[in-house]
């Protein structure tokens, strides 16, 4: 795997980057397992070779540039935000669903107003890899 420059890693919404001032951003991958540990384990943990659980948390944060966010998270529809695209700079994306769990903002008296936010994805997702 090649170094990326980290503004080539995207957030999308509807092909269209999900929100200005983005500095920083991270996904995890979670696979949650099934813990089938019994008495006959002589008290080792075994795992079931499925995964229990999967989802996929970003988390990002940057310079407040508009109130898009702000009113995407206050809008009267709720906080579920269709058919994100997280656009890696190998060509490779996931897409999904996602609740907009959190949005906090803050500031400086002499600086600019900063935010951080998270999405919790929602249902399942599509991993397309890269084509070569």
């Amino acid at each position: 795997m090649s170094a990326n420059v980290g503004r080539e890693f995207l957030l999308k919404k509807d092909g269209v980057v999900l929100c200005a001032g983005v500095q920083n951003k991270s996904v995890t991958i979670n696979n949650e397992p099934v813990d089938i540990t019994s008495d006959d384990d002589a008290g080792w943990r075994t795992l079931l070779e499925t995964v229990g659980l999967r989802s996929i948390d970003i988390s990002f944060s940057g310079v407040t540039k508009d109130t898009s966010l702000k009113d995407l998270v206050l809008s009267a529809t709720g906080a579920m935000i269709e058919d994100v695209t997280i656009e890696y700079p190998d060509g490779s994306e996931i897409e999904g669903d996602f609740f907009f769990a959190s949005l906090g903002e803050s500031g400086e008296h002499n600086g600019a107003v900063l935010f951080d936010a998270s999405l919790n994805s929602s249902g399942e997702m599509t991993y397309t890899p890269v084509s070569v």
